[in-house]
């Protein structure tokens, strides 16, 4: 539990890492009828629901030139307001070391309150 997570008094904070996008995907089908805000590396996009979501993360991965190595986190928890939220973070990494690589990139996947 981070101190972000006190200030806003997060409960039951649950983070998961794996690596490929299947993470990713089975934690955004559990939220099927929520919907989401996604930041890419092209646009933002506000307001899309699972399908489309997951049709939009399949674009931006084909049109990568770059082939990368991606990581999933997720982070689960319920707000002060009782609801159940996520955040998901897309880490794709162009080389196999650990050192700042330009190539390398994220997306950010969020649920909106209902």
């Amino acid at each position: 539990m981070s101190l972000i997570d006190v200030i806003k008094r997060r409960k039951n904070i649950i983070t998961r890492q794996s690596e490929g996008i299947n993470l990713a995907v089975s934690l955004i089908n559990e939220f099927k009828g929520r919907t989401f805000t996604f930041r890419g590396t092209r646009e933002k996009y506000i307001g899309l629901k699972g399908e489309r979501l997951l049709k939009l993360i399949q674009d931006e991965l084909d049109s990568m030139l770059v082939l990368y190595h991606y990581t999933t986190r997720t982070k689960t928890y319920v707000d002060k307001k009782g609801v159940s939220q996520a955040e998901i973070r897309l880490v794709g990494r162009a080389s196999t070391m650990n050192r700042f690589n330009p190539l390398d990139m994220g997306m950010v996947i969020t649920t909106e309150t209902p």
